[in-house]
């Protein structure tokens, strides 16, 4: 089945080192089910189950979203919050900060569950061989999945829950220490080459799981993450010799064989992201919602960290002050948090002729949902509200701002309100300089939700499915691993191309769009890469680890997000020891680590 879970299942951890990030005291919760219990087929689906359901706090989250999306070139925040850690680097981000200790203590829970299951698994009754070990490489697949995320933004991590480097802890004890860099980077590799190597009969399933059983990981899923993990891990301290070979090696596994695994691009990038087709041919690994709402707890603003809050996140304010426009299901709930950097919207994305990247990302034209709102034009139900007006066309389009039924919006100007509305219009802001306004800006709509919900609420979030992984990704991270020195079938230009090809507005637009790309990437190198992913990836969670893992965070986002998101707002300033996240204060005060002199868990440097 689908993997979901309701909120009344409970995580198989018999002893947690984690944290609760409601009481910052150790948390400790002897549950009534017993190691036995992974000894069994119940036991071991739900463990899975539960496993699974632990992405849902990271993935789409504002959580998740907070410590991947801020802070980078591509996006800096929105007028409903000001100055937000995460997004200038401010003070404020330190160990007291809710969304790292969030994952922090969601991902360890996950990892002595798939510990359970690895340790116990193999002797569990009502399975056959084949399911048992299924279970058992899913449950790896997972503890490497949250490990490979706690690395990216923690460093160093810990193996050890309290019985032995990735065993299940049954003990409860509040000793706890942080192996090296090079164990942590280890510890995921094995586990992702155990059960991708084709020996031992104990690899995941090479086929596409059924749309029943979507959001379950397949060799892939494992592929395209160990690909990843060996990339990261050959720009890091701990590079291991052949790790950029290793990487695209891992990645053209899965390119050479995508017809056995049962991957593919999809022909037009807009069916990526559409809603209702998210598990579709280029997706590798997806994390679901509960439609039920017995079980899901699908409610509004308030409701738990794990809810699917994408499709609010990225919203401009569309229904404050702009004419013939009210909230509605259709245009989400405007949490106004992510608004996109002028170095997006008008240089990585200005190609907006060939590329058809950022129409099918970026919406940036509203229709009126009522006539009876700021309707001075007398515009009708459907007609064009407001136009944001991409960079290319504002000349053209200038002269004609202040004459035009609907409103517009040009990068730095945009219709008077005065003129437009008269004298009803005078308390309204100034809507010139909108960047700088940080309140009206292209809509990222990968993540929009039209779908029912109870009486038609606005305020409640998404159901969608998060796509995760997904194939276009891999060629990217084959490329990379072939612009660090990696050899094979492909050049790093050639994977580039066909993820380039695929994004032309028509047929006729693929010379344009692969015709420059050597000479981009010879003079452009990392930062070429760089901007390519964002014109397939923006807003995906990944961009502040592709920051991090290639070193250019610091100056990427003083080049591109170093203007103040509104006018006297913070500006961004990443330091040196912002490439790594603050270990939760709570993790520190809970926690005694044997190893240390002083038997404090250690802290990240400058925390």
């Amino acid at each position: 089945m689908k993997i979901i879970v309701n909120k009344n299942i409970v995580l198989l951890v018999i002893a947690l080192f984690t944290i609760s990030s409601c009481n910052d005291v150790l948390e400790e919760q002897p549950r009534s089910l017993t190691p036995d219990y992974f000894k069994t087929a119940q036991g071991l689906n739900s463990g899975i189950t539960a496993a699974y359901a632990t992405f849902r706090n990271f993935y789409g989250s504002e959580g998740g979203k907070n410590i991947t999306v801020y802070g980078t070139d591509e996006f800096t925040h929105g007028q409903q919050v000001t100055n937000p850690p995460f997004s200038v680097y401010n003070n404020a981000l330190n160990a007291g900060d809710g969304s790292t200790g969030s994952i922090w203590s969601r991902a360890y829970p996950a990892i002595n569950t798939c510990n359970g299951i690895i340790d116990l698994g193999a002797t569990a009754s009502g399975l056959t061989d084949a399911q048992r070990s299924a279970l058992i490489a899913e449950a790896k697949f997972i503890r490497a999945a949250w490990y490979y995320l706690l690395v990216a933004q923690f460093g160093a991590v810990t193996l050890d829950l309290g019985s032995g480097p990735l065993k299940f802890n049954q003990s409860i004890d509040n000793f706890a220490s942080r192996a090296t860099l090079a164990e942590s980077y280890k510890a995921i590799v094995d586990d992702l080459v155990a059960i991708t190597d084709g020996a031992n009969g104990d690899d995941l399933p090479d086929t596409r799981p059924t749309a029943a059983n979507a959001g379950r990981a397949w060799k892939a899923s494992a592929l395209h993450l160990l690909a990843k993990v060996y990339l990261t891990r050959g720009w890091s301290s701990a590079a291991e010799t052949g790790d950029f070979q290793k990487s695209y090696d891992a990645a053209m596994q899965l390119i050479n064989n995508k017809a056995t695994y049962g991957v593919n691009l999809l022909p037009d990038y807009a069916s990526v992201h559409a809603e209702g087709n998210e598990y579709n041919s280029e997706t590798l690994f997806m994390v679901n919602w509960n439609d039920n709402t017995t079980y899901n707890n699908y409610t509004g603003f308030g409701g738990p960290g794990y809810q699917n809050t994408s499709n609010f996140l990225y919203g401009m304010r569309y229904d404050d002050n702009l004419t013939g426009l009210v909230r509605d299901v259709a245009n989400g709930r405007p949490f106004v948090r992510f608004k996109p950097t002028p170095w997006m919207l008008n240089t990585a994305f200005a190609d907006k002729i060939n590329d058809s990247r950022f129409d099918k990302s970026f919406k940036t034209v509203w229709y009126v949902n009522s006539v009876t709102t700021r309707n001075p034009k007398s515009l009708a139900l459907g007609d064009t509200a407001v136009w944001i007006v991409p960079a290319h066309r504002a000349a053209a389009v200038a002269p004609t701002k202040n004459s035009r039924r609907y409103l517009v919006f040009l990068p730095t100007e945009a219709t008077s309100p005065g003129t437009y509305y008269g004298a009803s219009g005078a308390n309204y802001p100034d809507y010139n300089g909108y960047n700088l306004q940080n309140r009206y800006f292209p809509t990222l709509k990968k993540y929009l939700f039209t779908g029912a919900r109870p009486n038609n609420d606005v305020a409640i979030t998404s159901v969608r499915p998060f796509i995760a992984y997904r194939f276009a990704e891999t060629y990217l991270i084959a490329a990379e691993a072939a612009f660090k020195g990696a050899t094979g079938a492909m050049s790093a230009v050639q994977l580039i191309n066909v993820v380039r090809a695929r994004a032309a507005t028509n047929a006729g637009a693929v010379a344009a769009m692969t015709a420059t790309t050597a000479n981009d990437l010879s003079s452009g190198g990392i930062d070429y890469i760089l901007d390519e992913r964002t014109r397939e990836l923006a807003g995906e969670q990944m961009r502040w680890m592709d920051l991090v893992r290639t070193g250019r965070l610091i100056a990427r986002v003083n080049l591109y997000n170093n203007t103040p998101a509104t006018t006297g707002a913070t500006v961004p300033a990443p330091q040196a020891f912002h490439v790594l996240r603050p270990i939760p204060q709570a993790q520190i005060d809970a926690s005694i680590d044997p190893t240390q002199p002083d038997r404090k868990y250690p802290q990240n440097p400058g925390y």
